[in-house]
């Protein structure tokens, strides 16, 4: 069989509402269709989903072998607490079955841009993104880059005060991204800060970064494991930001629905810690900044 160009590693956890997952399931096999079986899809099962839609290019690692690699952490010392639990933990799971030149970790209610009429659902004209695969590939084959991040856009509302709200992060994105990673006291301090929703990376620079054979993320984290990934992949090489490639997220349960100055300085004071120093005071916390 042929190697896949790309392999996609999700992980759901208490994914209850059957019409988003197929609907993203939806979306991820629409937005793959120029590529076909070129891309696999591993979807970690880390307990309480409703059935998970399946396709033919889809690998489900069931929640017994979740529960079971979770365990395999825990004896080996390489997490602290048996009852700990995090995202992290399943993306490196994931990442043990990936075949592709390019492993893209992706949240499970993110949408793929894919070039067509179809991405208007959920975004304006003003947004036009071509198809995310075509976008990154062409990246990857012409980019001297060991990762590459896309532009965000909401998945669940067009208001403008979301859209500005992932405008704002795409432009703190595309700033981090032009600094170097410098690394004080093991703590990796400047660099590319990428939101975790939708990276993609080259296999070969993910598997360098994986530790004690679990993975490129650091699995005792929740809080800012993405911002310490990238920032560690920047130590590798250039991570690019591509513009025409577009991600659309979850955002009603994360992000407040007005102009709310207020909230916006509480919630940058909450997140600088994370942001500045990822990985150095939030080891076995769960994620509860949103506002």
């Amino acid at each position: 069989m042929q190697r896949p160009i790309f392999t996609v590693v999700t992980t759901a956890k208490n994914e209850k509402n059957k019409d988003v997952l197929r609907e993203t399931f939806e979306n991820w096999e629409r937005a793959t269709e120029p590529f076909g079986r070129s891309v696999e899809f591993i979807v970690v099962d880390a307990g309480g989903n409703t059935e998970l839609p399946w396709t033919d290019l889809t690998n489900i690692v069931s929640s017994e072998e979740y529960k079971r690699y979770k365990e395999e952490l825990y004896r080996s010392k390489i997490i602290k607490h048996q009852w700990w639990d995090s995202p992290s933990i399943g993306r490196n799971c994931g990442f043990r079955y990936a075949n592709g030149w390019i492993v893209v970790f992706q949240d499970i209610d993110s949408l793929f841009s894919t070039g067509t009429d179809f991405d208007y659902e959920y975004v304006t004209e003003l947004d036009a993104y071509d198809n995310w695969f075509e976008v990154m590939y062409q990246a990857f084959k012409r980019k001297n880059i060991v990762a590459a991040t896309p532009s965000l856009r909401p998945r669940d509302s067009r208001k403008i005060s979301r859209r500005f709200a992932a405008m704002g992060l795409n432009t703190l994105t595309r700033m981090s991204l032009k600094l170097p990673s410098i690394s004080v006291h093991d703590t990796i301090m400047v660099g590319g800060s990428v939101p975790g929703c939708s990276i993609a990376m080259l296999r070969e620079i993910a598997a360098k970064l994986t530790a004690d054979g679990t993975g490129p993320y650091d699995p005792e984290l929740a809080i800012g494991e993405d911002y310490k990934l990238s920032r560690r992949l920047g130590m590798c090489g250039k991570v690019s930001y591509e513009k025409k490639a577009g991600i659309f997220v979850r955002t009603l349960s994360r992000v407040s629905g007005g102009f709310d100055i207020t909230k916006s300085l509480v919630y940058a004071l909450k997140w600088a810690p994370h942001y500045l120093f990822p990985g150095r005071y939030c080891k076995y916390q769960k994620h509860t900044l949103s506002m």
